[in-house]
């Protein structure tokens, strides 16, 4: 036995057929279990187990019931659940592929790749409770492990002949009731891309039915046989065995006969065979691209397609589906046993958790759902086909993955120290000088419009800020030269004492009683602003107090602009200016 090998034991649920592959041999069965009171129970019919050799209680068609909450009813009234029966019949299977012996501490069963969580569920409960699987036959063995059998279809194709290792690839499992069908991405291995589509156009069952309805037809015209009658029910069943045989034998001979209700040889052809199944063979191409347009996929993406099942035999379903795709077929020698051996294969190589071809396959019998189910399917074994007696169905030495462990630099790479937080933007040096810059010029914006509003005139007795009317004596230092009002020069008066625009006049006002008691300081201020002009002059430079604010720099955030104090009101200027008692006279003195 290879390296790494062990006794291994692989075992397959099929509605038409149940497997089992040892190490050196392989057995099929007819689900049919008879049970025995005095004996343990046995799988078959009586043309293919030698051991019926008594009568016992026959109960059949209990595969496809697996999961289902109602009972099968036998002949004698009693009532038995399906996957019990399942197991009872593994249970047969395994010793009689072992010759009575005890059975190997490792095997895998596959189930349909169709069947749900539940159905996947009731079967691991009832095979646990066989103390074969659930303990073991030594320290060292493996529990049970369930797998799909397109994944274990998947696992022996990978062995011999092999399938490409990128793209999609799809598993058509053609079995008795129906056609499975299980796309997997070979990049991801082999993970399935959707839950597997099952077509039930295209059967076993299916195809023996039209040929039995052909064969019928080519019956001679006579009174001697009625196919509506009740006496020829038997005579039907018995052709229609015939007519089964014939479809296994075309699909290695060109012609082969039967023998008819009547006794007679009735000569059938391949081309008779692939004329009778063309139409349901078609659709079978048909589903499977709906199946990859309902996964996104384009038909150039599929790269082989992996035929199993008893009905992969048939010719005419390798070449219309290659022909059809334009894509490899790939299947081997003995379709209907493919599942069987990937499980067989599985289970001899199924390492412990040191070994280097661990796969993340469903260990033990706890499986949920077909998803859940091993899909990484995949690593190379030794070529079953290939395999002796000596071979126990080991591995090839020297192998130990699919493809070579990739490591890259970069994920030995330490992930690299996390980056200090960003300085929020209102706490950069920029933001504050520019915020600072623009308080600054909004200030002065509000100065120069300030000044900007000497177009209106305004009171001389306006005695609000004695000290800041002195600052304007520089502008109105030409108003004795001229011949007009001197009042022009009153605006730049009230300008120093707005720290920002005035506010607009809603309506003019009367002029308050006070303005009309000229006091002689507001002459004296008049008349007398030359001589004072280079004194009062250097005071206007003070005026911009307001550049002062800035210091608030210092904050973390722009100062915010101080509030403007209110301006009071000017009152509105009476049409004239009164004149000052006694200026008249002063102006003919000085003029004489």
């Amino acid at each position: 036995m290879a390296t790494g090998a062990r006794p291994a034991l692989g075992l397959s649920i099929g509605v038409t057929n149940l497997a089992a592959v040892a190490a050196d041999h392989s057995i099929t069965r007819k689900p049919v279990l008879t049970l025995y009171r005095q004996r343990p129970p046995e799988v078959g019919v009586p043309s293919e187990n030698p051991r019926l050799d008594e009568p016992g209680l026959v109960i059949t068609d209990f595969v496809d019931r697996v999961g289902d909450s109602v009972g099968i009813v036998a002949a004698d009234g009693s009532v038995y659940r399906s996957e019990a029966l399942v197991a009872d019949a593994l249970l047969a299977l395994a010793y009689t592929a072992t010759g009575g012996r005890a059975l190997p501490g490792s095997v895998t069963v596959t189930y349909p790749a169709h069947w749900g969580p539940a159905a996947v569920a009731a079967l691991d409960s009832a095979l646990r409770r066989a103390s074969e699987w659930s303990h073991g036959t030594s320290s060292t063995a493996q529990p049970l492990s369930l797998l799909p059998d397109a994944a274990a279809a998947l696992y022996a194709i990978r062995a011999d002949p092999g399938i490409p290792a990128r793209g999609i690839v799809a598993v058509c499992d053609f079995g008795g009731s129906g056609t499975g069908i299980t796309l997997v991405d070979a990049a991801d291995e082999y993970r399935p891309v959707a839950a597997t589509v099952r077509h039930q156009a295209f059967s076993g069952d299916l195809i023996d039915q039209s040929l039995l309805s052909y064969v019928m037809s080519e019956l001679p015209g006579t009174g001697a046989f009625d196919p509506a009658g009740t006496s020829a029910i038997g005579s039907l069943t018995k052709l229609r065995i015939e007519c089964r045989k014939a479809k296994e034998r075309l699909s290695s001979s060109t012609v082969t006969t039967l023998t008819d209700a009547l006794g007679g040889d009735i000569r059938l052809t391949r081309n008779e065979l692939e004329d009778t199944i063309r139409d349901s063979l078609d659709s079978v191409g048909r589903a499977l691209e709906q199946t990859l347009a309902r996964s996104g996929i384009r038909t150039a993406e599929l790269v082989a397609i992996v035929s199993v099942g008893g009905g992969a035999n048939i010719p005419a379903v390798t070449t219309t589906l290659s022909g059809r795709f334009c894509v490899p077929v790939v299947r081997t020698p003995r379709p209907q046993l493919t599942a069987a051996f990937g499980g067989a294969l599985w289970a001899a190589r199924r390492p412990g958790d040191t070994s280097a071809t661990v796969l993340t396959a469903v260990t033990s019998a706890t499986a949920t759902a077909p998803a859940d189910a091993p899909a990484s399917v995949l690593q190379p074994a030794l070529a079953w086909s290939e395999a002796d007696e000596d071979s126990h169905i080991g591995p090839a030495p020297g192998y130990t993955a699919a493809r070579p462990s990739l490591s890259f630099d970069h994920d030995a790479h330490a992930e690299p120290e996390p980056k200090s937080p960003p300085i929020p933007w209102y706490r950069l040096p920029a933001v504050i000088i520019t915020g600072t810059t623009v308080a600054v010029l909004l200030v002065g914006a509000a100065v120069a419009i300030g000044l900007s509003t000497g177009d209106q005139p305004t009171a001389p007795g306006t005695p609000q800020r004695p000290g800041v009317t002195t600052t304007a004596a520089p502008p109105p230092s030409p108003a004795p030269a001229s011949d007009g009002p001197t009042t022009e020069p009153a605006p730049p008066v009230q300008a120093p004492a707005t720290g920002g625009p005035a506010p607009p006049l809603q309506q003019p006002l009367p002029p308050p009683p006070t303005t009309t008691n000229t006091q002689p300081a507001v002459t004296t201020d008049v008349i007398t602003p030359a001589p004072t002009t280079p004194a009062s002059a250097p005071p206007a430079t003070t005026q911009p107090p307001a550049t002062t604010q800035p210091p608030a720099t210092t904050s973390p955030s722009p100062p915010p602009i101080p509030p403007i104090p209110p301006i009071p009101e000017i009152p509105q200027l009476p049409p004239g200016i009164p004149q000052v008692p006694g200026i008249g006279q002063f102006s003919a003195i000085s003029g004489s």
